[in-house]
């Protein structure tokens, strides 16, 4: 018991000694800012006080003069400088939190601008809607924003949008703004797309569009209007989409920051088809990307191109085209491109891509002027190559160094300075590229080589003047083509192709001024049409001659229409169609169609043997008729209709016809064969044939098919 009353006694007595702090602070470490806010006029702002910021959201176009601050710090906290003691809200502030045991905490105190959004998308139909507009005090649309109505009421002014920074879809200034400019929106910084105007039917009272805050564009940016003169986006800098502009009163265009366009980028000198716009110059100082096609077109004045797009690294394909003072076609950065079109631009005398390697197509046509072509490193083009028109040229080959490869298809159209052999051995062609020469001067081609070349190769001598009488230049190592065409070379006296076998053998329009030999003594084969139309002089003796060719696969026609063949020869043609037809128009579907009435003696096809289509030998002729026998004595086969003489033309020399190895046939017309009077020659076909399948009429004798049955056909 003693001692226990001593430890109560001890600690009696220190608890005494503890009561000289009792009215002394509790010591506290915390230096916090637990609420803080903003007070103008009624409205209140609260912050978001977190990791040692302090945010007052506050709306754009509020004023925070004279607002009063509300805060609340940790129990026996300071902050240095006294808030209270602040006057201007709008900038940034720093301030010291201190706590009761002088630990310290940094706050940095910012005002956020909020917007005032619509809850969607907005019309403004007339004017008083867009005066009406500022006080909405509105600065972002979140939907679509549609100023004007179609053939509704006019707007002449903007002004009610000064305080419009952004439309989150599409912005579009119909016709129904009747304004000169849109300096109501001087503010908007950003939209989904901006419309004003169409090709269809284009703005007509602008004539200036000056945007100087705008950013950016997230979708396509179009202007088209006729008095527009002065486009300008001092701050632009990137279009995610289309970037159109066209006028037909355009002086300048101004985009110094723009970057980059992720569509097509098409600026156009004209609403309609024809040069208007008086623009000289544009520049594109930091323009680095064009997603797709860069057209510049149809502009009178626009002269200084050549250092508009230096800048300019990747893009889709590039289009010039009716540019009547453009003298360069320049892109030093350029090293690949899907297109070059060059049109229509006869003051071009520069193309120049010197870091272009590879391409999807190039072509040149109506830029006479061209001087000096650039393209030392471009090794291959996926697409076609078109070059016309261009005098300068005299060597492909050294046009284009290093080029060894051509995926599409190669035309050179009216070059009059090519010279010397043009091998297109050389250069790797897929399988189904077509090569085409037009002729419209005199070539001074002395050959062209084929090589391994496996295309098609059309020559065409249409335009050509004055018309040579031997074939110009020699043909050289085509034995094996996919279509082979030639046409228009009518001063020819022989023409001799060397062609082994084809696809298709088209010629038309050759020889037409003196008597036409034709000669193919390689062809063995043709796997689709050999068409020979309009070929020989009217009533000379014109020849044709296949003396290796054994099948035809899906057509051999020759209409020699007023002109006439003395001799057609195919000694050794066995074969001709596919049985598939090869035309809608029942006049003109035959596998087999020809027209042999000038041929001096017989028409004779001695190894024919089958026709799988219809066969006709039509004696229709405008000069004069020579022929007096159709021979083929080997043919067993014509699975569709044969068709001999003509169903009003009346022939007087056909005297004979030997079919005598038919045995299949789908139907026979025989029609006005005066001198034909003996159709024994199809009674091994008539266990094929029926009195519907048979008609002979306006020959020498007429036999039914019963009397052909019974033996009475016709007279020796």
């Amino acid at each position: 018991m003693k001692r226990l009353w001593i430890c109560g006694c001890f600690a009696l007595l220190c608890g005494a000694c503890d009561d000289k702090t009792a009215d002394e602070p509790v010591w506290n470490g915390d230096n916090y800012v637990t609420a803080f806010s903003l007070t103008v006029g009624e409205a209140t702002y609260e912050a978001v006080v977190h990791d040692g910021r302090i945010t007052v959201d506050v709306p754009y176009d509020a004023s925070l003069d004279g607002a009063e601050v509300h805060y609340e710090l940790c129990e026996h906290a300071s902050i240095h400088p006294d808030p209270a003691t602040i006057r201007d809200w709008s900038q940034e502030w720093q301030f010291l939190v201190s706590s009761y045991g002088q630990s310290d905490r940094t706050y940095i105190y910012t005002v956020n601008r909020t917007d005032v959004a619509t809850g969607g998308s907005l019309t403004l139909r007339t004017q008083a809607e867009v005066d009406a507009f500022a006080a909405s005090r509105i600065n972002v649309v979140e939907g679509n924003l549609t100023i004007g109505v179609e053939g509704g009421e006019a707007i002449v002014n903007l002004d009610g949008l000064a305080g419009l920074v952004s439309v989150r879809c599409d912005l579009t200034v119909t016709n129904a703004y009747r304004g000169e400019d849109l300096a109501g929106l001087a503010g908007l910084r950003r939209c989904e797309s901006l419309c004003i105007g169409s090709a269809g039917a284009p703005n007509e009272t602008l004539k200036r569009i000056e945007l100087p805050a705008l950013r950016e564009v997230a979708g396509d940016l179009q202007l088209c209007g006729t008095a527009v003169r002065s486009v300008v986006f001092a701050a632009l800098q990137r279009v995610d989409g289309a970037f159109a502009v066209g006028s037909d009163a355009l002086v300048e265009i101004v985009a110094d920051e723009l970057e980059s366009v992720g569509g097509d980028m098409r600026l156009a000198g004209s609403t309609g088809n024809a040069a208007k716009a008086p623009c000289e110059q544009m520049y594109f100082p930091e323009l680095q990307r064009v997603g797709g096609e860069l057209s510049v077109a149809r502009f009178g004045k626009l002269g200084q191109l050549a250092t508009t797009f230096g800048a300019l690294a990747s893009v889709g394909s590039i289009v010039y085209e009716e540019l009547a003072l453009t003298a360069s076609c320049e892109f030093p950065l350029i090293e690949t491109v899907g297109a070059v079109a060059l049109t229509d631009c006869p003051a071009l005398r520069t193309i120049s891509l010197p870091r272009l390697a590879a391409a999807g197509s190039f072509s040149v046509e109506g830029c006479p002027a061209v001087e000096t072509v650039d393209l030392p490193l471009v090794e291959r083009f996926e697409g076609d190559v078109r070059l016309a028109s261009l005098s300068a040229v005299t060597d492909f080959g050294a046009l284009l160094p290093r080029l060894t490869a051509i995926g599409g298809d190669l035309t050179l159209d009216d070059l009059p300075g090519l010279a010397g052999v043009f091998d297109l051995s050389k250069y790797a062609f897929s399988e189904h590229s077509a090569v085409t020469l037009r002729f419209v001067s005199t070539p001074k081609l002395t050959e062209l080589r084929g090589g391994g070349f496996a295309g098609s190769l059309s020559l065409d001598a249409a335009a050509l003047a004055p018309q040579p009488e031997t074939m110009p230049f020699a043909l050289s190592g085509f034995e094996r083509l996919d279509v082979l065409h030639v046409v228009g070379f009518k001063g020819l006296s022989a023409l001799s192709l060397p062609v082994a076998a084809c696809t298709d053998l088209l010629i038309e329009n050759c020889g037409t001024q003196r008597a036409f030999a034709l000669s193919l003594p390689a062809l063995e084969e043709v796997r689709g049409t050999l068409l020979c139309k309009n070929c020989g002089k009217t009533g000379a003796a014109n020849s044709a001659s296949f003396p290796r060719l054994r099948s035809i696969g899906r057509q051999l026609a020759f209409y020699v229409n007023v002109s006439s063949f003395a001799s057609l020869a195919f000694p050794e043609l066995e074969r001709v169609g596919d049985g598939l037809g090869v035309s809608d128009d029942a006049s003109s579907d035959y596998a087999f169609y020809t027209m042999p009435s000038g041929c001096t003696g017989a028409f004779v096809l001695p190894k024919l043997k089958e026709v799988r289509g219809n066969m006709l030998l039509s004696t229709w002729n405008a000069s004069t008729d020579r022929v007096a026998a159709f021979r083929f004595p080997a043919l067993e086969t014509v699975t569709g209709e044969l068709f001999v003489g003509h169903a009003s033309y009346k022939n007087r020399t056909v005297t004979a016809l030997d079919f005598s190895a038919l045995r299949q046939v789908g139907s026979v017309y025989v029609g006005n064969l005066s001198s034909a009077t003996d159709f024994s020659t199809f009674a091994g076909a008539l266990p094929s044939l029926s009195d519907a399948t048979w008609r002979v009429e306006n020959c020498g004798e007429n036999p039914t098919y019963e009397q052909m049955l019974g033996g009475q056909t016709g007279r020796p």
